[in-house]
């Protein structure tokens, strides 16, 4: 789960980085938006999956009614600010375009959601007490729900906010055969390609530099 919320805070701050240094390029700034749009619409389906699938599963797994409700209120507390700044991408115009609107919609959530983030992980990690593989299996089962998804806008994400080399590349995530990326990129990215430019690594999970940081 830790790697995944990498992900989610890697692209937030691509998103954040980059937004004051988009070039007045109507395509470019198109782009962008989309990009957004596809953070908003992966964070939100994993909070969803989470809620609908995975805290069920751990109470009814430990027997403790409420163990997440903890999570549960963090993500209300953040979704407000959150679903300003997705309806911000979702309907801006390329030529309306406000950078300063942008990121302070983005400071707005911003710290909840990366205490939210960092605390989920400590509650899952007190999880070891119990079954540890009914717990397996009920993340398995969160991953298959996570996987599905719009190929074409959330998996090019995923795998571009994935580091490799992340704690000298001791982790394989997401754990897929190695042909995978060469869909990624050559099939499902293809839609929608611009938007990848702003990724800050490569379909192969490759870190790379921003492209618009001034």
């Amino acid at each position: 789960m830790s790697l995944a919320h990498n992900g989610i805070i890697r692209g937030l701050n691509s998103i954040y980085l980059q937004a004051p240094h988009l070039p007045k390029d109507q395509t470019i700034i198109r782009d962008f938006l989309i990009y957004c749009q596809c953070w908003c619409e992966s964070m939100h389906h994993h909070h969803d999956a989470e809620e609908e699938e995975f805290f069920p599963s751990i109470e009814s797994i430990t027997d403790v009614k409420g163990l997440m409700q903890r999570n549960v209120d963090q993500h209300a507390a953040f979704t407000p600010s959150f679903e300003a700044f997705q309806a911000y991408a979702n309907t801006c115009k390329p030529a309306d375009y406000d950078a300063q609107k942008l990121t302070s919609l983005v400071e707005a959530f911003a710290e909840p959601l990366t205490l939210h983030l960092r605390e989920e992980i400590d509650t899952l990690r007190a999880l070891d007490k119990y079954d540890s593989e009914k717990i397996r299996a009920a993340y398995k089962r969160f991953e298959k729900m996570l996987m599905n998804t719009d190929n074409q806008r959330i998996a090019p994400l995923v795998f571009g906010t994935a580091d490799r080399a992340f704690e000298g590349g001791m982790h394989d995530f997401p754990s897929v055969p190695g042909f995978v990326p060469y869909i990624i990129n050559y099939v499902f990215a293809r839609k929608y390609h611009g938007a990848w430019r702003f990724n800050p690594c490569t379909a192969w999970r490759d870190r790379r530099e921003l492209a618009f940081v001034g």
